[in-house]
C-alpha cells in the first residue's frame, strides 16, 4: 500500500517534469558554417546574374568550386571558384572577364578565380 502512494505521487511528478522539459527546452540547433554561407551566397549570385552553371563539383579539400558555363555559340567556359573569396566579387570578375573578351572578340577557355592572382585564359581562334 505504501509503495502504491508512492507511485501516485511521483508518477505526476515526473509528468509535470516531462512537461516542462520539453516546453521550455531550447529549440535544436542546426549549425551553420561558414562553407554553408558561402554556397547560400553563390546560389543568390548566380540569381542575381542569370547565369546558370552546369556541372558543378565542389572540392572542399581545395577550398574551391569548379563549373562550367554556356555561351551563345554553345562553347562551355571552365570557371574555378574560391570559397574563401566572396562570391559577388567573383562574379563580378567574371563579368568583367566576359566583357572584356566580347570586347577583343575572343572566346574564354578558362577563368581561374580561385588564386590570389585570378587569371582567364582565352581560346585560339
Amino acid at each position: 500500500m505504501k509503495l502504491f502512494k508512492l507511485t501516485l505521487i511521483f508518477i505526476p511528478l515526473i509528468v509535470v517534469v516531462v512537461f516542462v522539459v520539453i516546453k521550455f527546452c531550447p529549440q535544436p540547433i542546426t549549425p551553420k558554417s561558414n562553407k554553408n554561407d558561402f554556397y547560400d551566397k553563390l546560389n543568390n549570385a548566380f540569381q542575381t546574374s542569370n547565369l546558370n552553371p552546369i556541372n558543378m563539383i565542389v572540392r572542399d579539400y581545395l577550398n574551391e568550386v569548379e563549373f562550367y558555363l554556356q555561351n551563345e555559340d554553345n562553347q562551355s567556359t571552365k570557371v574555378i571558384f574560391s570559397t574563401k573569396k566572396d562570391p559577388y566579387w567573383q562574379i563580378v570578375s567574371l563579368q568583367d572577364f566576359s566583357k572584356t573578351a566580347k570586347i577583343n572578340n575572343k572566346q574564354i577557355y578558362l577563368v581561374d578565380l580561385s588564386i590570389d592572382h585570378p587569371y582567364a585564359t582565352f581560346k585560339n581562334n
